[in-house]
């Protein structure tokens, strides 16, 4: 079983088999000697085989040059259930027969009885009386009246064909409160429905058979859904063994009649959470395997633990805000534009995962929208590109390290670069600059310049600093990063790096995991998804125990939260802001708009929430639908687990909302508005001519600038090239297979609209350049874990 933060049971682990072991004596005897009656008569006189019945069917078998199952005794269908196979062969019949009479040899007729109807396969993937009757009509199995045994005992002969249940369409004039469904995907993906079949969605909802997830699954062709209704067929086979019993006297004409004139009822039993925690539980299942391999076990040995092995392994799911993100994820007006691609998926895709900063406890995730199932393609744990969500981790962290401040100056203007074809590169957001500003305010409206020029001030070199950026990102656990080592055309050692633009990507659990570690104000623990794991007997296996990686110092942690909150106030991510409690975080949005992020967090909770098709393609809107989206979980996570509103740190005083300076990002006294520059239109000191160059002397005073010991850009293109037009790509065309870099989709793009003024998009590609191989720089600063966290 796997038990939520709660204790509560939140999915037992199936081998792909329903089955529930009962003892014989909780198992009625008319059900005994239905399966007694029908299968083997002769059960009780035989040794294993019953010779007599077994050379006639063998003379059938020979007649029509077939091995069928005719003249299996109960101890034979046991051999075939536990030892051998299903396989129709003249060798295996041999085998079972050996197998049979030691059976008899070695076990009581009981024992035999026992494990036999606990293991005998009856139909939709249910082994075994005990989930039979449950199955079928949701009753224990000493709770089953005459009739129902019958029809159980008579499924063995054909069970396709003697399945208590067929399955047909609902329709508008069925008593929907009395309806017995089936839910399911779709067999050839997905499915438009019908406004009739909307119309049964909608009355199935309010009858309390579906809930609202169900509900839009079906709305988006995602599911299907039909109505269950007794088996004429399984009635019949019912009768043939009610009659046998009644020739061989195990019951009188009475309770033949009584049987008959039974009213049989099909009755599923009520559909438990599966859906709610499909990507965690699915997540939880490849951690306690890892796990188990890690104690000694092989990969099958640890498979067969998590199958059949007992265990009890508590997870760190949070129920409600998992059910909080289903909701949410299910609701097709959060993702605009919304359609489905060639393979009946829809699309945008999403992916979110929380944390809880203080202990690393995963709460709640979810790795896509609008499919069924189990084992589903997990894009919460997919590289895709960050955008400028990865400022923060990939430059400002370390700058903070090297004794910069929030208020350090840099000098946002046109960084020249001989080598790109408009002679400077990053380029800014609607070509803005701000000039002389603060780091922090920098940060907020998201300039590229700025970040890339604080990236080159981390090292002597280009390449080292690139390098210590990758190196630091690899302490906190990003596992996708590509050094030139292992791909020295195509790789992220260089300065494209500082906006995002990754040859791989990063993962969203990835980027929750590392905002967590600002969150918990530079004390980053490992994403832990167990916390315990007990044997079949109770006995502890295993205790989580989070690495900690000390990323920062507390003081510079505390500056990076305030940087990030005014990213919320009064930057690119206004539309964080919650209702009753502080928020801080950063957007992202690739230069291509095929990927927008927002990573975040609360005092309470780290979140990052991804948006992109799997097939990559432009989308038809920017980062503030994340960020949006993002605000709106997060606010419902405060109210219904009624969390108290706070600061950040612990001597912050109780937040009021009241109290947001709206107004000044940093308090200096430059114009905080951004402006897009004309032809000429001078901007702080600067003139620039769109593509041309700079006409006026730089701003000097207390800025920001590359190393002077940098070396020049060459104009060895051909390898940056390479990288540059990676850098601005997707992982991949196939959403199983995503990680290498592919070609874009060529499916027609939507239209664009105008990203608004504080929009980021971030990710760009660098000019082609040729870097040295250099050491990283010496860390100046806080305490460095060598070893990755995950």
């Amino acid at each position: 079983y796997i038990y939520d933060d709660a204790g509560n049971i939140s999915e037992k682990v199936q081998s792909g088999i329903d089955r529930t072991i009962v003892p014989i004596e909780q198992i009625p005897m008319d059900l005994q000697k239905a399966f007694i009656a029908i299968e083997d008569e002769r059960f009780y006189e035989h040794g294993g085989v019953d010779f007599k019945r077994l050379i006639g069917a063998l003379v059938h078998d020979i007649k029509i040059g077939s091995f069928e199952q005719g003249g299996s005794t109960i101890n034979m269908q046991l051999s075939k259930n536990l030892l051998t196979s299903t396989e129709k062969s003249a060798l295996r019949k041999v085998t079972d027969i050996v197998y049979a009479i030691k059976l008899d040899q070695k076990l009581d007729k009981s024992d035999i009885m026992y494990a036999y109807l606990n293991t005998v396969f009856l139909g939709s993937n249910v082994n075994g009386v005990q989930a039979a009757a449950r199955a079928y009509f949701n009753k224990d199995v000493g709770d089953l009246s005459l009739m129902e045994c019958a029809i159980i005992a008579g499924i063995t002969q054909y069970p396709t064909k003697y399945i208590p249940y067929t399955l047909s369409e609902i329709t508008p004039q069925d008593d929907i409160s009395s309806l017995q469904i089936k839910l399911y995907p779709p067999s050839n993906g997905n499915v438009v429905p019908t406004e009739v079949q909307k119309q049964v969605y909608d009355a199935l909802k309010n009858a309390g058979k579906i809930d609202y997830y169900e509900d839009m699954m079906l709305k988006n062709g995602s599911l299907v859904v039909t109505k269950a209704t007794l088996n004429p067929k399984s009635v019949e086979r019912g009768k043939v063994v009610l009659s046998k019993m009644r020739e061989l006297g195990i019951i009188n004409e009475e309770k033949y009649q009584g049987a008959l004139n039974e009213n049989v009822i099909i009755n599923f039993p009520k559909r438990n959470n599966r859906d709610i925690s499909t990507y965690f539980n699915d997540r939880v299942k490849k951690e306690a395997v890892k796990i188990l391999v890690e104690q000694g076990n092989t990969e099958e040995q640890a498979n067969n633990l998590l199958k059949f092995g007992g265990l009890k392994i508590y997870s760190t799911l949070n129920t409600k805000i998992q059910q909080i993100l289903e909701r949410e994820f299910a609701n097709k007006a959060n993702f605009p534009n919304s359609y489905f691609d060639q393979n009946g998926v829809i699309q945008p895709q999403a992916a979110m995962v929380i944390i809880d900063q203080h202990t690393g406890d995963v709460k709640a995730y979810i790795g896509g929208r609008g499919q069924y199932g189990s084992l589903i393609f997990d894009r919460a744990d997919n590289p895709r590109q960050p955008g400028s969500a990865i400022k923060p981790l990939a430059v400002y962290l370390l700058a903070l390290k090297d004794g910069m401040t929030p208020n350090t100056m840099i000098n946002d203007k046109p960084r020249e670069d001989s080598t790109s074809p408009t002679g400077f590169w990053p380029k800014n957001i609607h070509g803005v600059y701000y000039g002389n500003r603060t780091m922090k305010f920098l940060l907020a409206v998201s300039s590229n310049v700025a970040a890339v020029k604080t990236l080159e001030t981390l090292a002597p070199t280009k390449i080292a600093a690139a390098n210590r950026s990758l190196d630091y990102l690899t302490q906190m656990g990003f596992k996708h990063l590509v050094r030139s080592s292992e791909n020295p055309a195509v790789n992220d050692e260089n300065l494209s790096l500082a906006l995002g633009g990754l040859t791989k990507g990063v993962t969203t659990l990835e980027m929750t995991s590392a905002y967590a570690g600002i969150a918990n104000l530079g004390k980053q623990n490992s994403p832990v998804f167990i916390t315990k794991i007990l044997d079949s007997t109770d006995k502890v296996i295993y205790e989580s125990k989070p690495k900690v990686f000390e990323m920062i110092s507390e003081n510079k942690a505390s500056q990076m939260v305030d940087m990030l909150v005014g990213v919320v106030k009064s930057g690119s991510a206004t539309s964080a802001k919650l209702s009753n409690m502080p928020s801080a975080g950063k957007t992202g949005t690739t230069s291509d708009v095929k990927d927008v992020y927002f990573a975040g967090f609360t005092p309470y909770y780290t979140g990052s929430i991804w948006i992109g098709s799997d097939t990559p393609r432009e989308l038809s809107y920017t980062s503030e639908i994340p960020t949006k989206l993002w605000a709106k979980v997060m606010n419902k996570i405060d109210s219904e687990l009624s969390l108290e509103p706070k600061g950040f740190n612990k001597s912050d005083k109780p937040y009021d909302p009241s109290e947001e300076e709206i107004d000044s990002l940093d308090g200096d006294t430059q114009q905080t508005n951004a402006v897009e520059p004309t032809e000429n239109q001078q901007l702080d000191g600067i003139i620039f001519e769109e593509n041309q160059g700079q006409q006026n002397q730089d701003i000097q005073t207390n800025t920001v600038e590359p190393n002077q010991g940098q070396q020049a850009p060459s104009t060895n293109s051909e390898q940056q090239s390479n990288n540059d037009n990676n850098n601005t790509q997707n992982a991949g065309s196939k959403p199983q297979q995503p990680v290498q870099p592919q070609p874009p989709a060529t499916e027609p793009t939507p239209e664009r609209p105008k990203p608004s003024a504080h929009e980021d998009t971030g990710q760009q590609s660098a000019p082609p350049v040729s870097y040295e191989n250099s050491q990283p720089a010496q860390d100046n600063g806080g305490s460095i874990d060598d070893s990755p966290i995950f």
